[in-house]
């Protein structure tokens, strides 16, 4: 019914974008397909970034989460360097403390492939948020070789991670995913659970979430063997005001042709709004009780179903397509709490359920105006 679970520190539009890779009213910057807010609604519950947070580099910072970040930082005051080889959801922003490194260069040898450009874009930063991730360069599909998609991935990294070891950079906090825990019957109860990887079924399958393991015990070996100040976020799936990404358009047209929709029997799981994950990375910038720690970022109370989202999709659209239950094979993870979070963090989601349906109904309603467009 649904897109195979799309966990990612990045999101499907992170990955193209970084190939190298509430309080009041609130600014909102227009920029391609999204909206980037600015103001107090990201920074309410939590404290402010740290005046002594002068340079921020957010790696694949022109993709969903990346840019929301970049925006974030960018209303706390700090100077933001952006590593990608695309503009992507920044296109048409510009602010005199914001500085793009790495703009045109090839998804194979460029962005934080390419020494220099990494080793310019860490000169005097504070923190490395690093959130780009090369699948393919161009979608969640795979196309490269699992042995090319390592090689250039733990290759970026170790770039990124040497940089920052040599200029002195505070906090380098990583991007990672739930697809790490891999296929379970169970909830996660907390970050020490087992990862199983190999048994993720869920987008873009199991090498995605090896890789992502991978990369999270290469950052935290520089912290056990460098000192170098590392976090790891392991993100959920994650959702905005008008987007859900475990949410196929295909389903969309589905219903509008009046066809069955396909439920995987018992399959459900959380998310996380944007917003909520740039605030999580605010709260944890040269927090000191966050070094050497993973923590998992989602909200348990954005639960859903497959059956519950097929059941919005039939009355947004008022379709007449019947529910089929089928067979699934993906069990992806379930967080049962945030609670590590909330502790080292003072950190908790602001935007819950209600926002969710919310979100699939702005999707629904997006997708059928483009389709009688």
């Amino acid at each position: 019914m649904r897109c195979p679970r799309w966990v990612n520190s990045s999101s499907r539009d992170e990955i193209l974008a970084s190939t190298d890779s509430e309080g009041d009213a609130s600014i909102t910057i227009k920029v391609k397909n999204a909206r980037i807010p600015r103001g107090r609604r990201l920074g309410r519950r939590v404290r402010r970034v740290k005046a002594h947070v002068k340079t921020a580099l957010v790696t694949g910072g022109a993709g969903f989460i990346g840019s929301r970040l970049v925006a974030a930082l960018l209303d706390e005051g700090a100077r933001v360097r952006v590593l990608d080889i695309q503009r992507g959801r920044l296109d048409g922003v510009r602010s005199p403390q914001l500085e793009f490194f790495g703009l045109g260069g090839d998804d194979r040898s460029g962005g934080m492939m390419d020494r220099r450009t990494v080793d310019d874009a860490t000169e005097g930063v504070d923190v490395v948020f690093h959130l780009a991730l090369n699948w393919d360069g161009h979608s969640w599909g795979g196309a490269l070789p699992l042995a090319d998609r390592l090689d250039v991935n733990i290759r970026g990294t170790l770039n990124l991670l040497e940089a920052a070891r040599s200029h002195a950079v505070k906090h380098f906090l990583y991007a990672s995913s739930i697809a790490v825990y891999g296929k379970r019957r169970s909830p996660v109860m907390d970050e020490e659970t087992i990862c199983r990887p190999e048994l993720w079924r869920g987008g873009p399958g199991p090498g995605y979430a090896i890789t992502k393991l991978t990369l999270e015990r290469l950052c935290l070996s520089y912290h056990v063997d460098s000192g170098l100040p590392v976090t790891v976020f392991r993100i959920d799936v994650v959702f905005d005001d008008d987007e859900y990404q475990d949410l196929s358009p295909e389903t969309i047209r589905t219903a509008l042709r009046g066809e069955p929709l396909q439920v995987g029997k018992g399959e459900a799981g959380a998310s996380v709004h944007v917003d909520d994950v740039s605030r999580a990375f605010v709260a944890a910038a040269l927090n000191e009780k966050a070094y050497g720690q993973v923590v998992n970022i989602s909200n348990p109370e954005a639960l859903i179903s497959d059956l519950e989202v097929s059941e919005i999709v039939i009355r947004a659209i008022g379709s007449k397509s019947k529910i089929h239950f089928v067979e699934s094979g993906l069990s992806g993870p379930v967080i049962a709490n945030v609670a590590k979070a909330q502790k080292l963090l003072q950190w908790k989601p602001l935007k819950g359920r209600k926002h969710l349906e919310e979100a699939i109904v702005r999707m629904i309603q997006k997708e059928t105006s483009r389709l009688h467009h």
